[in-house]
């Protein structure tokens, strides 16, 4: 009985933080492509018009050329009655560093950051910030669970490569807490994420572990930063050719 039970903690373990493998080939241009970062979450009442707006970008032909989204679950609304099944605590403490660094005010849901900065959807501002400059390319391959990437670019510092799974195509049905009753419709939901830092801006890596392994469609989204700043410097994204779990 003892054994059984050691067996079936492994395969739940291994079922809760599940590994997505695929073939993925992915390259920038020189000008910096637009991370949009959504910080969320199903527990919070005023989220759903945001979540929205990012789902629409699924729709832009510019989408993973120009425009590579990203929507991170926070847990720190879990405790009103509705735990977040995408959420993670790390994905509020990456949004409490952008406070931190003051590029955000505060920490609170719905919350972007485009390109690091802090942006408000609004009546005044419902258009994305566009600016274009010129910040060399990143140059990314994944073969089954093996990253390959580069970064040509002036920057002669050691950068971090951030690599996010993203799950597509999710519907939740949220039976407590401020959404109650509500179907919630999701993209590019951050479901593994990890970095590695480099000095000469060439990694070998693997892609990270999963923590909800339910999706049937998978995306990916990469980008540089600085070691001590999660300010994207260039970004890649795309949807995986193929996906399985392991």
């Amino acid at each position: 009985m003892i054994k059984t039970s050691f067996i079936l903690y492994i395969i739940l373990l291994n079922s809760l933080f599940a590994d997505v493998s695929g073939t993925l080939q992915l390259e920038s241009g020189v000008n910096r492509n637009t991370l949009i970062e959504l910080y969320t979450s199903e527990g919070c009442s005023s989220c759903p018009p945001a979540e929205e707006f990012l789902n629409s970008i699924k729709g832009r032909k510019d989408l993973w050329k120009k425009w590579i989204p990203v929507a991170f679950h926070v847990d720190y609304w879990d405790y009103i009655g509705w735990k977040d099944p995408y959420a993670m605590k790390k994905y509020g403490q990456r949004q409490s560093h952008y406070a931190r660094l003051k590029r955000a005010s505060t920490v609170y849901t719905p919350a972007f950051m485009v390109n690091g900065e802090s942006w408000r959807r609004g009546i005044f501002s419902r258009t994305l910030p566009d600016k274009t400059s010129a910040v060399g390319k990143l140059v990314l391959s994944v073969n089954n669970k093996n990253i390959q990437a580069t970064y040509q670019s002036k920057i002669k510092s050691a950068l971090k490569l951030n690599v996010a799974v993203l799950a597509m195509d999710l519907t939740s049905v949220i039976e407590r807490g401020e959404n109650e009753g509500r179907t919630a419709q999701h993209e590019f939901v951050v479901v593994g994420f990890n970095s590695t830092a480099s000095k000469n801006l060439n990694w070998k890596t693997k892609l990270p572990k999963l923590h909800y392994t339910k999706a049937k469609k998978y995306a990916l989204a990469a980008w540089v930063s600085k070691t001590d700043d999660p300010t994207p410097i260039q970004a890649v994204g795309g949807i995986f050719s193929t996906t399985k779990h392991r």
